[in-house]
């Protein structure tokens, strides 16, 4: 598949699904964007962004990534922290992972604590996404209640991806391996990755998905080689959520067939 045959089908699979798809992917070949721009509720995919906030803090010395961090206020949803027993603390690089590879809320919150939103919000200034917001924690109903919402768009969510390319000044390198890495660790694979060939070590897909009822959400890194995609993929008003889930996996099958 080509990029002219790229861009036919995503924008075939986009006008067919049943729910609201908005895109942004670059390719090596140019950029497809459709509706890049609707802010929408962002689900779990906002917390690979406030990973990049923290690390890059970690980076300038201002956070150290060892330090232990007490549970309280566990929440439900996704994720293990809010089920396990006698476990009282859990280290900053710990929660990272926790919530990037089983989307952990409660990880997510301790997280969002520790590094603030002040300076989550700073360095989405930094890298351009003017309109991806942090404005509560996960899973907390009495800030909903309020009025207070996290969102973001398509094109914010590639800018975020943009930081784990090498030429990024945003991350150190080995904070953006260390982020790469766990992403590639991602459990939830059934969007985006979902056609990925099991036995194909030279495709690496790194992906974060965000689920809410009628919102489906995906976003990845896809790399082959020296050729490379970043695609973000947000979707809403499904009447079923499986079907906003077929439609990312359509998705990101036309990007493994193009690369």
């Amino acid at each position: 598949m080509n990029y002219i045959q790229l861009e036919q089908e995503l924008r075939r699979i986009c006008s067919d699904a049943a729910g609201n798809v908005s895109l942004y992917a670059n390719t090596p070949d140019g950029t497809i964007s459709i509706r890049p721009d609707e802010v929408i509720r962002s689900a779990s995919i906002l917390k690979v962004p406030v990973a990049m906030a923290c690390l890059a803090f970690a980076d300038r010395g201002e956070i150290d990534l060892d330090t232990p961090m007490k549970i309280v206020e566990p929440v439900g949803g996704s994720g293990i922290l809010a089920y396990m027993h006698s476990m009282e603390q859990i280290t900053l690089r710990n929660a990272l992972i926790l919530y990037i590879i089983v989307s952990d809320n409660t990880a997510a919150n301790l997280v969002i604590e520790h590094v603030g939103f002040e300076r989550i919000q700073s360095f989405f200034r930094q890298v351009g996404a003017e309109h991806s917001l942090v404005s509560r924690k996960f899973m907390d109903y009495d800030a909903l209640a309020k009025g207070l919402e996290n969102v973001a768009t398509a094109r914010d969510m590639v800018r975020f991806l943009a930081c784990l390319d090498p030429a990024s000044e945003f991350l150190s390198l080995t904070s953006k391996q260390q982020l790469k890495t766990i992403m590639c660790d991602q459990q939830l694979i059934d969007k985006l990755p979902a056609y990925q060939p099991i036995f194909d070590d030279n495709l690496i897909i790194g992906n974060k998905t965000g689920t809410l009822p009628g919102i489906e959400h995906d976003i990845a890194y896809f790399e082959k080689g020296n050729r490379r995609v970043d695609i973000a993929v947000l979707t809403s008003n499904w009447d079923h959520n499986h079907e906003g889930q077929k439609t990312i996996a359509a998705i990101g099958k036309a990007i493994i067939d193009y690369l």
